[in-house]
């Protein structure tokens, strides 16, 4: 990655921790891949604990993130939900989880 998309990546990550204190995020797509393009997106996965339905988790994150000069799509799964989407090789969450690069994690 380039020093400008480190800078942001930090910026993402220190937003995210901030609103969603996740258990882990991971960097995952063209961004990760290192193959993406100047207008490319940074697609997120937040792994954090909620009783939230799925279509909700994301809103604060969104919120957090929007003043942000480029595009963050972001995924937020709890650690069972990845646990059991594992068990599906094709599923999303599990082929980010496997080709992403964790960006953040939690200590202890």
């Amino acid at each position: 990655m380039s020093p400008l998309s480190d800078e942001i990546v930090r910026e993402i990550v220190r937003r995210i921790v901030e609103t969603a204190q996740p258990e882990k995020v991971i960097l995952f797509g063209s961004r990760a891949r290192a193959d993406a393009r100047t207008n490319s997106d940074f697609d997120v996965l937040v792994i954090t604990r909620s009783d939230e339905p799925r279509h909700q988790r994301s809103a604060a994150l969104y919120v957090a993130l929007a003043d942000l000069p480029v595009e963050v799509e972001v995924m937020v799964y709890t650690p069972e939900e990845v646990e059991e989407w594992s068990q599906v090789p094709q599923a999303f969450v599990t082929t980010a989880v496997r080709e992403g690069t964790t960006i953040y994690e939690r200590c202890g």
